[in-house]
């Protein structure tokens, strides 16, 4: 479905940290995945969600405790739950060329 874990480069320190989060895609009726972050660096995070994202789609990514906290991403990779688990992994990096 997409690019595996060990075909992404990690150029740059990674920061861990949990905040739950609201993945939004499309526009007008958008859909809404409530999930949480896994890591962050300055070109992107890491996030979970119950629900799966597609590679190069585009997500508005919005801190549930902060609705202020909001930026636009693309999904580079995706990884499908595994057997034991029901949660989607996707990285997300910066859309620098969308407007926030």
């Amino acid at each position: 479905m997409g690019q595996s874990l060990s075909e992404v480069s990690r150029r740059e320190e990674r920061i861990y940290v949990t905040l739950p989060v609201t993945l939004r895609t499309g526009w007008q009726g958008a859909t809404e995945v409530n999930g949480n972050t896994v890591d962050y660096s300055e070109r992107g995070l890491r996030v979970r969600a119950s629900a799966p994202l597609r590679v190069r789609q585009d997500v508005e990514v919005i801190v549930s405790d902060n609705p202020t906290l909001k930026r636009n991403y693309s999904v580079m990779w995706v990884r499908e739950p595994s057997t034991d688990q029901s949660v989607y992994e996707a990285g997300l990096e910066v859309d620098r060329d969308r407007p926030e």
